[in-house]
């Protein structure tokens, strides 16, 4: 592989296969992940000042020193960027020259770089500021759905996404993912099929009325489970040319915001919020650590531990036993 990296290195642009070399990177990442492999796409083009990952060469790679990574954080925090977008984006930077410095060939010394500039950044960028995520109330999930005018197609969408993350805690790159053909049955379980976080395929259960609300929804859409299995469950409705097309995470969030508005809930949410929210209401409903760490789908207890450590800090605080008043 390696000689045809080199083979290829043709006008300072290398390619894999007639393939550039940064579609290569990020085609192996998106087998685990799409949506982060689309995070890593718009990093690098946007460190590098370009609209196609295609106009980048190897010879822009390797002109990045250390004084360019250190001034790149820097403008991002003049641009208020938060501390968690800034490591995110530095993350995506050294993961492409991590996988550059693994193209090396033993018996000819080739290399194709030698230093990862965004590999020794510790001190230059920002501490990420752990604020607790914010969640509903369970009065306040049901103010919020409540208010969903479900008359339309949008409105009856929106409220079942909802229903559907504060039910399963699901995040928002399994749900935009569900295709009609994953809600079926296991073991005369009803159930989703989604894919985790690093690719791992797993199965959710769903409660009675979640599942009718989801077969509402198709049937609004003049959709079935045998012609349209294959379709993304969950749809535009607009005239902004994404009509009948997979949403995305920001039209995720962008819901959300809209309707906790409509709610008169004022708090800052997002997707996650949901997600926080149902781990948050299992734990106050009594279900084990363990099985709170099967519904998160958390791969460390340790995760887990975290969301329990945060109800119990307020469930069992120490300044419920002064008595001034």
């Amino acid at each position: 592989m390696i000689n045809k990296l080199i083979e290829y290195n043709c006008d300072s642009k290398v390619f894999l296969e007639n393939k550039h070399f940064i579609w290569y990177f990020l085609e192996i990442k998106s087998r685990k992940s799409v949506y982060t492999s689309k995070s890593y796409e718009r990093d690098i083009k946007d460190f590098f000042c370009v609209d196609s990952i295609s106009d980048i060469t190897i010879e822009d790679i390797k002109k990045v020193s250390i004084l360019n990574t250190q001034n790149y954080i820097i403008k991002l925090m003049d641009k208020n960027m938060s501390s968690a977008t800034i490591n995110r984006k530095v993350s995506s930077l050294s993961a492409l020259y991590k996988w550059l410095l693994k193209y090396q060939d033993n018996s000819t010394d080739i290399h194709i770089i030698k230093y990862n500039p965004f590999g020794s950044l510790k001190e230059e960028k920002p501490v990420i500021n752990n604020r607790e995520t914010e969640f509903l109330t369970k009065d306040e999930c049901k103010v919020l759905l409540d208010s969903i005018d479900t008359t339309t197609i949008l409105g009856h969408r929106n409220k079942t996404i909802l229903v559907l993350a504060l039910t399963t805690a699901l995040r928002k790159s399994e749900i935009i993912n569900i295709k009609i053909k994953h809600i079926t049955t296991y073991t005369g379980y009803d159930i989703v099929k989604v894919r985790r976080k690093g690719g791992k395929e797993d199965i959710v259960k769903l409660q009675a009325s979640v599942l009718a609300m989801i077969n509402e929804y198709i049937i609004l859409t003049k959709r079935n489970k045998l012609s349209s299995g294959e379709e993304y469950l969950f749809i535009g409705h607009s005239t902004n040319g994404k009509n009948k097309e997979r949403l995305d995470a920001s039209t995720l969030n962008y819901m959300l915001k809209k309707v906790c508005k409509n709610a008169g809930i004022d708090k800052n949410l997002q997707v996650h919020s949901t997600r926080h929210t149902a781990i948050t209401l299992a734990i106050l409903a009594g279900a084990t650590v363990e099985k709170v760490r099967d519904f998160a789908a958390h791969k460390n207890l340790a995760t887990t531990n975290r969301y329990i450590h945060s109800v119990d800090k307020l469930k069992n605080n120490a300044g419920d036993l002064i008595d001034i008043f």
